[in-house]
């Protein structure tokens, strides 16, 4: 799919079309979407969340969860953030939370799980059994097992696949920079929507280079600036030629 998006209208109607995206590349449609400061850190230098996005920006996000069908992160920001992932700040239905938890560290009484309106889908290494699968089915989560590579994390592909039977058209990636980089690394992004804020951090970067062991880099193509209150938000599509 040849796109050029300059504004959430332009995603709309994108994301209209990801069932199709679905059946043509057997994946998802996906949306890794950020925010950084000037210095390119998503988070302090001892992993704590940072406030970065200004109010205008934060609703531009949340704009592009309620569009997409279905959002996902990591466990790692799953334990540190704690997050609900619901459309609060704008109308339109909540989309369905994915979490990638290789080992199953899910904790029971996470925000996720305990959601009222969705059965969080846990995505985990081939861990079907045990006190803590219990538990978190007991809460309503749904426990998808997926293969593993040699690096003995989560197959991409393979979660692809299952949210593909899942009728899944459009997945927006909201992680940390492991699971950022992961889907870099498997070239499973179709579009980048990052918030730049006016600050600086030194804290961590965006790219976890202990998994990206590359000395190529990632043109970025069809790229377009909107600036919402003090941010600048960036639209574009990787070249995954250049990579």
């Amino acid at each position: 799919m040849k796109i050029q998006i300059k504004s959430i209208e332009e995603f709309k109607t994108v994301i209209d079309q990801a069932h199709q995206f679905r059946l043509e590349n057997r994946r998802p449609f996906v949306t890794v979407s950020y925010a950084q400061s000037l210095d390119g850190s998503i988070a302090s230098v001892n992993r704590q969340q940072l406030q970065l996005s200004g109010a205008e920006s934060m609703r531009l996000t949340h704009q592009v969860r309620a569009l997409n069908h279905s959002i996902l992160v990591g466990i790692g920001t799953v334990l540190a953030d704690n997050p609900s992932l619901t459309t609060r700040l704008v109308p339109g239905d909540n989309p369905q939370p994915v979490i990638l938890d290789t080992n199953l560290r899910t904790p029971p009484e996470a925000n996720l799980v305990n959601r009222q309106d969705l059965s969080t889908w846990v995505a985990n290494g081939n861990h079907g059994s045990g006190d803590r699968c219990s538990m978190l089915r007991q809460k309503g989560a749904t426990l998808i097992s997926c293969r593993c590579g040699d690096d003995g994390l989560i197959d991409l592909e393979a979660l692809m696949e299952e949210l593909v039977k899942r009728q899944i058209g459009s997945l927006m990636v909201e992680g940390r920079a492991r699971v950022i980089t992961s889907f870099i690394r498997w070239k499973l992004v179709d579009l980048f929507v990052v918030t730049v804020s006016p600050k600086f951090v030194g804290g961590l970067s965006v790219i976890d280079t202990s998994s990206f062991q590359s000395t190529s880099f990632l043109q970025l193509e069809d790229a377009h600036y909107q600036t919402l209150g003090e941010d600048l938000i960036i639209w574009a599509r990787p070249n995954w030629g250049e990579s």
